[in-house]
């Protein structure tokens, strides 16, 4: 059934492209510019890059730990521990931090 999905969309794009060479050359011509306009963006714009990377450094840093909770607490419900180290000391005590909203 994936295959047929995939000759589909396939056929359906090659169908929708032009036949004349005017109309070739100029959907050539855009596509090379959006191609070229997506690989400059963060010469173009670094605050902005710049932002997205401390964004998706944040967002793989509450993965990883929702992954860690959800290992551990699957571990637990096993009956058995992990032998990963525990999320939270219980014995230290736990201090206020701020945290950063993305």
């Amino acid at each position: 059934m994936f295959l047929f999905r995939i000759v589909f969309w396939l056929g359906l794009a090659v169908l929708l492209l032009p036949t004349e060479e005017n109309q070739q050359a100029r959907l050539y011509e855009t596509a090379s510019a959006t191609v070229e306009r997506i690989t400059t963006f963060c010469d173009r714009n670094p605050k902005t890059c710049a932002a997205g990377a401390e964004f998706w450094s944040t967002f793989l840093k509450k993965a990883e730990f929702g992954a860690r909770v959800a290992d551990e607490t699957g571990a637990r419900r096993r009956g058995s521990r992990a032998a990963t180290k525990p999320l939270i000391k219980a014995d230290a005590p736990q201090a206020a931090q701020p945290t950063k909203s993305a």
